[in-house]
C-alpha cells in the first residue's frame, strides 16, 4: 500500500472570501486507504490537538471557483485521496486545519436545550441524528460526579477521567488504567483478579463518552491506607478542593483540607498529602508557574499595543531562560515631570515558585501622593540587577536638577566617626537633607 505525502495548513484564519490566511505549515503521510479517524488522529498527534478537549475541522480547496469541501466522514477523505493520487506532490491540496473548543454544538440551541446547575445539559425535543441517539437524556460536564452508572454520556474524555478519580477517593480504592486512546477508557482494579472493571468509549468519533461497562463489585480486599498511598490522591483531592480557592481573599489551610477530607469523606490525609492537594488546587486554577514565564513576551506585546509609549524590557540568558523584566507604563512616564525629583528605590521577595526579587522606583506628586514610576523582576537583588534597573530607568526619566535617590541598599550600622563623615558630604550636597535627617531621629 503506497503513502502519500500531505501537507497541513494550521493556525490561520479563514477571511470573508474563503480563503485561509497567515497559517503556519507541517506535513503528514497517509496510506491510500486510510480512514477518518486515523486522519484525525494523524493530525492531533503531529500538531498535539487534545481531541479530548478540542474539535477538529479539516477543508481543502479544489479549485478558486469551488468552495472549500470539508471532510467529515470516510467518504469525505476517500474522495480526498482519489483527489490526491492525481498529484502526490507535498504542496498539492493541502489540508486546513482549523480547531475549536468542543461546546455542544450538535444542534444545541438555547431553544432546544436546558441547562442547571447540577453540571449537566438536558436535550429537548431534538431532531434525531446518529450521534444523538447514541445517548439519552443527559450530557455530564462536571467530573465530581457522585454517581457513576452505565449509560451515562460525558462531554470528553478529561470529564469521565476526572469523576472516576473522584469515585476512587469516595469509595476507597485504587484502579489502572488498562487502555486509554482518544476513543476509548478502560479501568480496572489494582489487585489482581477482581473482577472491578469500567470501560467507556466515544460516540461516533466524537470528543463525547459513554460508559458501556461498569462491573462496581470488588472481589479482592484492599485496605484504606493502601488507597491513600496512592500518588494521584493529590491530583483527585486538589480538583475536589479547587472551588475554595476561587476567591483569593479565603483562606482555606492545609489543616483545613484535612479536617473537610476526614469528615465529609471519611479520608484521612497527612499534612503532607493536604498542602500538595492544596498546590495541586492552585495550579488548576491558575496554571503552572513555567508557563506564566512562557506568556510574558505576549502579554509585553498587549501592554505596547494597549498603552502606547510605555517601555517594557525582556532580558533573557544565553540559553533563553528568564533573567529580568523591566515595565514602565506610559502615564507614569508623563507624570514624572510634575513630582518632586526624588526618587526611592527598594526590592522585595517575591513569594512565588521560581523566587526571584521585584525591583521598584517611586516617587511622591506634589500633593504627597506616591507614584510608581517603574517596576522590574530579577533574579535577586545584587549590583548586576540593580544596575541593570538603574540603566532602563535613565533611558526613560534622564535626569533632573537635584534629583535625589533614597535606597536603604547599603544599610548597616556606622561608627560615630563614618557617621559623622557622611552626614558632612550630605550637608555640602544640600543642608537641607542633613536637617531633615536629624528631625526625623535616630530611630528612624
Amino acid at each position: 500500500m503506497s503513502k502519500i505525502p500531505i501537507m497541513l495548513h494550521f493556525n490561520g484564519n479563514w477571511d470573508s472570501y474563503g480563503r485561509f490566511r497567515d497559517f503556519q505549515v507541517d506535513g503528514i503521510v497517509l496510506d491510500e486507504e486510510t480512514s477518518y479517524s486515523m486522519l484525525i488522529s494523524t493530525i492531533a498527534e503531529q500538531l498535539m490537538i487534545d481531541t479530548s478537549e478540542k474539535i477538529v475541522e479539516i477543508k481543502y480547496i479544489v479549485n478558486e471557483n469551488c468552495p472549500p469541501l470539508e471532510i467529515k466522514n470516510n467518504m469525505g477523505v476517500s474522495v480526498y485521496m482519489e483527489t490526491k493520487k492525481e498529484n502526490k506532490n507535498l504542496g498539492s491540496y493541502p489540508l486546513l486545519i482549523s480547531v475549536r473548543d468542543f461546546n455542544m454544538e450538535l444542534a444545541i440551541t438555547n431553544e432546544n436545550t436546558s441547562a442547571g446547575s447540577s453540571g449537566t445539559i438536558q436535550l429537548l425535543d431534538m431532531s434525531a441524528s446518529p450521534i444523538i441517539e447514541e445517548y439519552q437524556s443527559e450530557i455530564i460536564t462536571e467530573g465530581t460526579q457522585s454517581v457513576i452508572e452505565e449509560g451515562q454520556v460525558y462531554q470528553d474524555k478529561q470529564t469521565i477521567a476526572t469523576a472516576m478519580r473522584h469515585y476512587s477517593v469516595m469509595h476507597k480504592f485504587q484502579f489502572r488504567v488498562k487502555r486509554s486512546s482518544h476513543r476509548s477508557y478502560w479501568l480496572i482494579c489494582v489487585a489482581e483478579n477482581c473482577n472491578w472493571h469500567f470501560k467507556a468509549t466515544s460516540i461516533n468519533d466524537s470528543a463525547m463518552f459513554k460508559i458501556r461497562s461498569f462491573n462496581r463489585q470488588h472481589t479482592c480486599t484492599l485496605m484504606d491506607d493502601t488507597f491513600i498511598q496512592r500518588k494521584r490522591t493529590t491530583v483527585v483531592v486538589g480538583s475536589m478542593v479547587m472551588p475554595k480557592y476561587c476567591d483569593p481573599k479565603t483562606v482555606y489551610t492545609p489543616k483545613d483540607i484535612q479536617t473537610d477530607m476526614l469528615s465529609q469523606h471519611g479520608v484521612t490525609l497527612s499534612y503532607m498529602q493536604a498542602w500538595r492537594a492544596k498546590e495541586k488546587a492552585l495550579q488548576l486554577l491558575r496554571g503552572h508557574p513555567a508557563d506564566s514565564y512562557n506568556k510574558l513576551p505576549k502579554y509585553f506585546y498587549i501592554l505596547e499595543k494597549t498603552y502606547p509609549s510605555s517601555v517594557v524590557k525582556l532580558k533573557k540568558t544565553t540559553d533563553e531562560c528568564f533573567l529580568y523584566a523591566f515595565v514602565a507604563l506610559c502615564t507614569l512616564i508623563s507624570g514624572w515631570e510634575y513630582c518632586r525629583p526624588v526618587v526611592v528605590v527598594d526590592g522585595t521577595f517575591l513569594k512565588i515558585a521560581y523566587r526571584g526579587i521585584m525591583l521598584t522606583a517611586s516617587t511622591m506628586d506634589a500633593t504627597g501622593t506616591i507614584l510608581p514610576l517603574a517596576y522590574a523582576v530579577v533574579d535577586s537583588e545584587n549590583d548586576v540587577s540593580w544596575k541593570w534597573f538603574f540603566e532602563q530607568f535613565k533611558q526613560i526619566y534622564g535626569e533632573r536638577t537635584s534629583m535625589c535617590v533614597v535606597s536603604d541598599r547599603n544599610e548597616r550600622s556606622y561608627t560615630l566617626d563614618e557617621f559623622n563623615e557622611r552626614m558632612s558630604k550630605i550637608e555640602e550636597i544640600d543642608p537641607r537633607v542633613k536637617s531633615y535627617l536629624y528631625d526625623i531621629g535616630y530611630h528612624r
